[in-house]
């Protein structure tokens, strides 16, 4: 019998263009997953059992409807992914008959199962070890599906880190901390199950959501990660929903016109820029820490902390320039600046969340203040938290 825990967490897209260069950062609000295997003469029957807190999805398949369809015999000689694919698509149009609340007109109880099944398959097949006992899987999310915050990815990334985990234990391996070896897997695995399941590419929220912490991409590959400080940030829900809107990559397409290169050539700079920021960030933490320091709030640092602000702030403004914002996303970015904070969509298209960088101090008046200013959304009908920036990425816990 196995039973562990993983989790992974979100994503913010601090600055930038994901299609150039960018900066994103790991959220910490976490999918968090359990997982039980039962051996088979505890049970009377063998199950795959699926808890879905988030989605309101509960299934129970029998063990052996899964092996028949799933027998690897079947794809020793067709597999490949886009296949398997339409296999797992196949399998789920037939969950309706079994016990559970499976609705197929559902998309996120459809995407998930697919997901589900498609990872579960996948490692399976590919490190060759056999399902043969009843197993559970347990998993809820803080994040908001669908809004811009890597719900998507660290999702998978929670099912991939689960599924070879279980391979691991099967082969008596015990780690309570995934190594590089073990992530990279996991990320290869979540970056197609979400690419041929939810049809995006975004290595970004993969990355971020299997490594963690505050990192640099150029073109969606990871460049540079940043040794900084935790950040905090109010998350504020603008009321509009992330698809209704357009992305950037479609208003480039849209409008391939001199007006428009030169306002992505200025968040370029504004990105570059940023980068800066941060690797300064990163030489004052690592010299504090030499010295034994443990403050996170010197006069340096604060003052790199207000030149991230006033960049978060002029993307902002290139976006809504570009037409990629919302009547709600500007008001709520004119209260921040009113409060000398900058605010920013948290991913590459407008709607959903948006953010707002605090300043560090372990000030009680920084304290207040901050609450005021939750109140000040909130009585805009504008639901707003505090959340914490650069966490580790998936983990055991």
């Amino acid at each position: 019998m196995y039973r562990f825990k993983v989790s992974a967490p979100g994503t913010v897209l601090l600055c930038g263009d994901c299609n150039k260069s960018c900066v994103a950062a790991s959220l910490d609000m976490r999918t968090v997953l359990t997982f039980s295997s039962f051996p088979t003469e505890v049970v009377r029957r063998d199950f795959i059992e699926i808890k879905f807190s988030s989605i309101r999805l509960h299934m129970k398949i029998p063990l052996r409807i899964f092996l028949l369809h799933f027998h690897k015999k079947n794809y020793d000689q067709i597999y490949n992914r886009e296949q398997l694919f339409e296999s797992v698509k196949n399998f789920i149009k037939f969950l309706t008959g079994f016990p559970g609340n499976y609705d197929p007109d559902n998309r996120a109880h459809q995407l998930s199962l697919q997901a589900f099944f498609f990872l579960l398959v996948t490692i399976s097949y590919k490190k060759d070890f056999i399902i043969k006992s009843s197993f559970i899987v347990e998993l809820s999310s803080k994040l908001p599906i669908g809004e811009g915050l890597g719900s998507s990815a660290s999702f998978v990334v929670c099912l991939a880190a689960c599924f070879w985990r279980w391979y691991l234990l099967q082969q008596g391996t015990v780690r309570y901390i995934f190594n590089t070896i073990d992530l990279a897997h996991i990320k290869e695995s979540a970056l197609f199950c979400e690419y041929i399941v939810y049809t995006s590419s975004s290595l970004i929220n993969i990355s971020i959501s299997t490594n963690g912490v505050v990192t640099e991409f150029n073109e969606e590959m990871s460049k540079n990660s940043f040794d900084v400080p935790s950040m905090k940030i109010l998350l504020v829900f603008s009321n509009v929903s992330k698809k209704i809107e357009k992305s950037i990559k479609i208003i480039v397409e849209e409008n391939l016109s001199f007006y428009v290169d030169l306002i992505l050539n200025r968040i370029e700079t504004i990105s570059q820029k940023f980068i800066q920021i941060l690797q300064k960030i990163n030489e004052e933490t690592v010299s504090l820490k030499q010295q034994e320091i443990v403050e996170t709030n010197s006069v340096r640092l604060i003052n790199y902390y207000k030149d991230l602000v006033d960049l978060i702030q002029m993307n902002q403004g290139l976006l809504k320039a570009l037409g990629t914002s919302h009547p709600n996303i500007d008001a709520i970015c004119s209260i921040a600046r009113d409060s000398s904070l900058g605010a920013k969509i948290t991913a590459s298209c407008e709607g959903g969340y948006v953010f707002i960088l605090l300043l560090p101090s372990d000030s009680d008046e920084l304290d207040e203040y901050i609450q005021d200013l939750i109140k000040i959304f909130e009585s805009h009908n504008y639901s707003t938290k505090i959340a914490s920036l650069n966490c580790s990425g998936v983990r055991v816990e």
